[in-house]
């Protein structure tokens, strides 16, 4: 697209390895075909550095200049540059030598929330104004001076995991400004896919079987090995149907080199006793192995529908080919440099690694991952760049295996739901091309996961979980304005809802002040008409209640035609208008009500039970479903004197207020940016 709008010059800025750099550079020649085509429309030119490089890109841009030569004629220039600091300066230097006016540019950072941002935030932000940008991390330094060398480009950010780049501050400069979401093709195979429609694809390792300095591991996993038996069989039926090019398994431990090479050698040992019994004489020994594969085999069945019989699959040796010719490889750079894969040198492979086979790095044909790393900080970013299990599997989504321990499982289930949490907050900026400034800046997070890693983000990330208590409104006083803003709101609420309210009186010996009135009324009723138009301006108020009312929403869009109760309290209705008691409260030195709830009567148990009379504020609710209550309050001071003003009359006379009960069903734990600005 770039090409067919003119774009002169094409920089991708890939990867931070050598097999992502390579990985990228291949994909290049082949989508593009670069090394078949005719036409010279891409001059492809990989980390460039030299003279002869210059000199090839100013040719080039020269042809760009010749208003007489046709544009069909003119090449854009597409580099391919490693995302290392020297290679980016080299680029850099090169850029600076050549006249880049009127130059259109397109810049694409690949996995843009690697090494790209800032890593250094934390850091700065706690230097206060004595940071400078020469103490910024050194890649996010480099991709600001390549920008600087073009006057007129685009920063596209690409990646699967932008919770870094949607939380780092608005005003940095790297911070997006307009965001399009891309949906996968026919046959991708996610999160959803795996663990919420097939959840029996996922496996559960044993505790016993997952190496930590608790439990050392010294010997192969049963569930290793059964892993590989699914695999061996994958394999066969796969060079049966020749219906891809690859059958592949992912074996990541952790991301040290030493437990590579005891899986590396566990699987390299236990394939050679496979391959040694199944090519002797001993029928007994090797029945008992087909036993076993039986087994495994009996497990693919339940999810591949034309699987064929375990007798083909052993039959003229295929299953003793598959075992004995499968390539396992160490991926790693333990040996010096981390081995590009020649995929194509053999069909079925078993790559043991780590941190190399994490981002960005395609296995080709996984159908079986194994991996008993922990969870550890379960940043959501780096979890979900490990599930290199995703992609286009759907043809043999049956074959496919996941072997993980408990908590990555619920963290993977989790992430799910925050996933299409950030995806439905996003779609009306993608949509309507709202500048990204305007998005709050808060989704859905398990409380077990962390969204990603401190150091990038500049201010300490807010919390907010509803779930099974109350949310209250600390200070509704905060602006004098609005508290006739609210007044208003309160009671044309009242007005329009007061033939659905009935009172709830309860004990015979309650008092006025403990009898409420209560209506049934739907969610989607109380936002429009009460929630959305209450204004609160504490900051600890207002943007924990801006968090709730989002959850609300999103739990709407998922039950439209939910009600919830709300309950005005102190209060009684004559025909149909609503009398509420003012309820007197004492505010605390932080400027807060100091119990916005009245206890239970009695207090303790004597004539009657404790709490038979009333059960206090706490109690007025239902467990399971949204509970509203509204107040009108007088507030007094924290030695109980009424606050007055120079005339001696009561500041805060009638300020209204709300309490909510979120029951666990609706309840989300919120991760919520505090401030935007610097």
């Amino acid at each position: 697209m770039a090409r067919d709008n003119n774009f002169q010059i094409v920089i991708i800025i890939a990867g931070t390895s050598t097999p992502l750099s390579e990985q990228s550079y291949q994909r290049m020649l082949k989508d593009l075909r670069i090394d078949d085509r005719f036409d010279r429309k891409w001059n492809l030119i990989k980390n460039p550095e030299s003279d002869a490089h210059l000199d090839s890109i100013s040719n080039s841009l020269d042809k760009w200049r010749d208003e007489s030569l046709p544009r069909e004629k003119c090449s854009t220039v597409l580099i391919t540059v490693m995302k290392q600091s020297h290679r980016l300066q080299n680029l850099i230097n090169i850029m600076r030598n050549l006249n880049l006016n009127g130059v259109p540019t397109l810049i694409i950072d690949d996995e843009s929330d690697q090494a790209s941002l800032n890593t250094r935030a934390r850091a700065n932000a706690r230097a206060g104004e004595d940071v400078n940008e020469g103490e910024a991390s050194t890649i996010y330094r480099r991709i600001n001076s390549l920008r600087e060398v073009f006057p007129h480009h685009t920063l596209l950010q690409y990646t699967a995991t932008p919770q870094a780049n949607l939380f780092i501050n608005i005003v940095d400069r790297l911070s997006p400004n307009f965001i399009k979401l891309l949906t996968p093709g026919n046959g991708y195979t996610g999160g959803n896919t795996f663990f919420i429609e097939n959840p029996s694809l996922i496996c559960r390792i044993p505790n016993t079987e997952i190496p930590t300095n608790q439990n050392p591991v010294h010997s192969i996993p049963d569930s290793l090995l059964y892993a590989l038996k699914i695999f061996f069989l994958g394999v066969v039926v796969g060079e049966c149907k020749n219906d891809q090019f690859n059958r592949s398994m992912l074996v990541h431990p952790s991301r040290l080199t030493a437990d590579h090479n005891d899986y590396f050698g566990w699987i390299n040992g236990a394939t050679a006793s496979w391959t040694r019994l199944l090519e002797s004489s001993d029928v007994d020994e090797k029945e008992q192995l087909f036993e076993e594969f039986r087994i495994a085999h009996n497990d693919l069945s339940n999810t591949v529908d034309d699987l064929p019989s375990f007798e083909f699959i052993i039959e003229n040796n295929k299953l003793l080919h598959a075992i004995k010719y499968t390539r396992t490889v160490l991926v790693n750079a333990s040996r010096g440099r981390t081995p590009v894969i020649p995929w194509r040198e053999s069909y079925s492979w078993i790559l043991v690694g780590g941190q190399a086979m994490d981002r960005g790095f395609t296995v080709e044909g996984l159908t079986v991952t194994y991996m008993p790393r922990s969870l550890a900080t379960g940043q959501i970013d780096t979890t979900l760049q490990r599930a290199r299990f995703f992609g286009y599997k759907g043809s043999y989504i049956g074959f496919c295996r996941v072997w993980l321990d408990a908590n990555n499982i619920d963290a993977y289930t989790a992430i799910i739901e925050h996933e299409e949490d950030v995806r439905r907050r996003l779609e009306e900026y993608d949509t309507n091309n709202k500048h990204l400034d305007e998005w709050e800046r808060q989704v859905v997070k398990d409380r077990m996961l962390r969204l990603t890693r401190p150091n990038i983000i500049y201010d300490d990330l807010d919390r907010d979980y509803f779930g099974s208590e109350w949310f209250l409104i600390r200070a509704p006083h905060d602006t004098d304005s609005l508290i006739p803003v609210n007044q208003n709101t309160i009671n044309e609420f009242y007005s329009t809802y007061s033939h659905n309210f009935n009172i709830d009186n309860g004990h015979s010996e309650r008092t006025d002040l403990q009898k409420h009135l209560v209506a049934e009324i739907s969610i989607e009723d109380i936002l429009q008409y009460l929630l959305n138009r209450l204004r609160f301006t504490k900051e600890t108020d207002s943007q924990t209640f801006s968090s709730l009312r989002g959850l609300l929403n999103s739990y709407l869009n998922e039950n439209p035609n939910e009600t919830c109760l709300v309950y005005v309290i102190s209060a009684n209705k004559i025909g149909d208008t609503i009398f509420q008691t003012i309820r007197k409260r004492r505010i605390n030195a932080n400027d807060e009500i100091q119990q916005l709830f009245q206890g239970e009567q009695p207090t303790k148990n004597g004539t009657f039970r404790k709490g038979e009379i009333y059960p206090g504020d706490r109690n007025i609710r239902d467990n399971e479903k949204l509970t509203i209550q509204i107040h009108r309050l007088k507030l007094a001071d924290i030695n109980g004197d009424d606050i007055l003003d120079e005339n001696d009359n009561p500041i805060y006379d009638d300020v209204p207020s709300i309490a909510i009960w979120v029951p666990e069903a609706i309840g989300k734990d919120i991760v919520r940016q505090p401030e935007n600005t610097l």
